[in-house]
């Protein structure tokens, strides 16, 4: 079952994390984030080495509504180039994944101690 699981991973400006992440879970395109708030990113950009505070956020999708959340995150992120990366997980405990698939439904369970 884990493989209709997909892990969805970004960084982004950490003043814009909860709100990127809130506006797909308001469309259910993901079922849950967590946003590590504190991480420092370096990467090359135009040519030279950048070093800047970011947000990193994980998410959890149904494997067919991964290439919505991917097109949705790259209409709202404010980079011109964003850190967009999914993942299959090699394992998930089966209830999880039943619930994290349901709730990227319209008519979704939200409550993941009684899904």
């Amino acid at each position: 079952m884990h493989e209709h699981l997909r892990l969805l991973v970004m960084t982004c400006p950490q003043d814009q994390a909860e709100s990127l992440l809130r506006s797909l879970l308001d469309e259910h395109l993901v079922a849950c984030g967590n946003i590590l708030p504190a991480v420092m990113s370096h990467y090359w950009w135009q040519g030279r080495v950048c070093s800047d505070p970011e947000a990193l956020v994980v998410m959890e999708t149904a494997a067919d509504r991964l290439g919505a959340a991917m097109r949705r995150l790259a209409e709202l992120h404010p980079y011109a180039v964003p850190k967009l990366l999914a993942f299959t997980p090699s394992a998930a405990h089966a209830p999880y994944v039943a619930w994290a698939i349901a709730a990227t439904r319209e008519t979704a369970p939200h409550d993941p101690q009684t899904a």
